[in-house]
């Protein structure tokens, strides 16, 4: 049994170390272990998945918009734009997803200690 703090490191990094228990499949092929790391697996691809998407997203974008005039001057201006309404559901989404995880990740643990 792994100590507190090395078990709370492995919980909380828990998007990049539920990839390391996909080996031990083969060893409970008849458990609830399996059963259990599906969900967390599943919920791991969505953590990312938004997660990427929230660094792309909430991120404006800068675009130069730029005319010119009857007299043969330019002007050129630099706007920044942002996705307004999915920025604040990815807000919301992957802090829930990441806790979701880590609460089936510590279930999972517990029930099947290593």
């Amino acid at each position: 049994m792994a100590a507190a703090p090395v078990r709370f490191l492995n919980a909380a990094a828990w998007p990049l170390t539920i990839w390391t228990s996909l080996s031990h499949l083969e060893e409970h092929p008849a458990d609830d272990y399996v059963e259990r790391t599906s969900p967390i697996v599943a919920t791991a691809v969505a953590f990312w998945i938004c997660f990427v998407a929230l660094i792309l997203l909430a991120n404006p974008a800068v675009i130069a918009v730029g005319g010119s005039f009857d007299d043969g001057s330019s002007l050129v201006t630099f706007v920044r734009r942002t996705p307004g309404a999915i920025v604040g559901v990815l807000w919301l989404v992957t802090p829930l997803l990441y806790v979701a995880g880590w609460w089936m990740f510590t279930a999972r643990d517990e029930a099947f200690p290593r």
